[in-house]
């Protein structure tokens, strides 16, 4: 026990240590990132919204608002809820206006194309499940499955979506289509990046 203590304490003196090394510019820098962390965290919660948020980070430099707008932008995935995503998308929007050279209206734009692009997905997967519905429900052999368990063999009736998930062409769409539109959501939030400045 004293042992974790001594060690708790060690690391704690040589984090004070490496500390009172710091320029104040580092120090003022490495104040500003915990802050904006926490602030994000209470953020993602619900505890601030984006005007809240807007307040809590008006003054702070300019390379720290850089810093929290991308750690909204890799909080994004691309399958958020339409909730989550338009938090992260009003966060990112609301700290570029605290910026003196904005780039409010093309980063605005990619944050809607991939909106667009997750609306386009859910589009194309709802088509393509309910095509192979409509065959699944028109064979009915096909939503029959065989197990063998030792020497007996157990027929299983799936339902349609049952079926549908054991389908191999529905595996195989669902692998290369999140693939594609993956790289393509990649593809926006690298040019997010490049335009957030």
């Amino acid at each position: 026990m004293t042992n974790k203590i001594k060690s708790a304490l060690e690391i704690a003196l040589e984090k004070v240590n490496k500390i009172n090394k710091l320029t104040p510019e580092e120090r003022e820098k490495i104040r500003d990132h915990e802050k904006i962390k926490s602030l994000l965290a209470q953020f993602y919660k619900g505890r601030l919204t984006s005007n809240g948020l807007w307040k809590k980070l008006k003054g702070i430099n300019h390379s720290s608002l850089k810093d929290a707008q991308i750690m909204l932008l890799n909080s994004l995935s691309f399958k958020n809820s339409s909730h989550d995503f338009n938090l992260r998308k009003d966060g990112i929007l609301a700290i570029e206006t605290l910026k003196k050279e904005q780039n409010i209206s093309l980063i605005e734009s990619l944050l809607n194309d991939i909106n667009l692009l997750q609306k386009e997905y859910t589009k194309i997967m709802k088509n393509m499940a309910n095509n192979l519905k409509a065959e699944i429900e028109k064979n009915p052999q096909s939503r029959i499955k065989t197990i063998k368990q030792g020497e007996k063999i157990i027929v299983i009736h799936l339902s349609v979506e049952e079926a549908l998930n054991e389908n191999p062409q529905w595996k195989n769409f669902l692998t290369k289509h999140d693939e594609e539109y993956n790289q393509k959501f990649g593809k926006i939030i690298e040019k997010l990046k490049e335009e957030i400045r």
